[in-house]
Formats: structure tokens, sequence, C-alpha cells
């Protein structure tokens, strides 16, 4: 993965996104930290780390409002299911503006939970048995 590039990407949102430190519980990838913007992330920072094994699952934090829906045991958000057709989820080539549109999507998606106790979204059923979902979304006009 291009971590300029994808850098480059996120910046084009109008996000301040830089990169810090390297990921602690491996040699290699690669951590952005992407700063609080008031229109696309008024009340969140976040903290996205690539593993170089693994980069198509970055993990990321968000520092703001807690939501104990669709987070994983890490604290990190659960943006998509491993299993999911990959119209579902995020990889490399998608590039930094659709990771951040996802990051934002589910973000507002927590809020609406915290607000009314339903997800907005849809939901992948989970387990090991769980062949995932497929599913065109259209998350950037």
């Amino acid at each position: 993965m291009a971590r300029d590039k994808l850098l480059t990407e996120m910046r084009s949102t109008g996000l301040d996104a830089r990169e810090v430190d390297r990921p602690t519980d491996f040699a290699s990838g690669f951590t952005v930290q992407v700063y609080p913007h008031v229109q696309i992330l008024p009340l969140h920072s976040l903290r996205i780390v690539f593993a170089p094994g693994d980069p198509a699952f970055p993990r990321v934090h968000a520092r703001g409002p807690d939501c104990p829906a669709h987070r994983n045991p890490d604290g990190s958000l659960c943006l998509w299911y491993p299993k999911d057709a990959s119209s579902r989820r995020w990889s490399p080539g998608d590039g930094g503006r659709l990771l951040v549109a996802i990051i934002v999507r589910h973000l507002r998606w927590e809020s609406a939970y915290r607000s009314t106790g339903v997800w907005p979204g849809f939901e992948a059923p989970h387990g090991l048995g769980s062949p995932g979902l497929d599913e065109q979304d259209q998350i950037i006009g």
C-alpha cells in the first residue's frame, strides 16, 4: 500500500491526517492520526493502524463519544465483517478517501445508536459459520 497516496487522499477530504509513531506490536506497518474537523469529524479524532501483513484490515480507534455497539474487543471500530464480500469491505486499492467515508459513516451510525438504541445501518451475521454478506453500497457519491 502506498502510504503517501493514502495520506494524500485522506487529506483531500479536508482532514488533518499525519503519519505518527510506528505500531508497537509489529516491526513495520504504519499508523495515521486523523485530527478532528468541525464538519467531518466534529467530536472524534482517529488513530488508524495498518499492519504490514494485513493492510486490508486497519484497526481504527476513535477518541470521542463511546458506543457499546459495533466495537471490536480491542476497542477498535467494527467497520465490516472479514467474511463479507469485497463490495462490503475496504481494501487498500480503494484508497484513503473511501476509508475515511466508511469511518465517518460508522461514527454517524454510532451517534444515532446512542440516541435511539437502534443501529441504523446494515449488520453482518457474526460467528464462525457465517457466510458474510454482499451488498453494493454507494458510500461516496
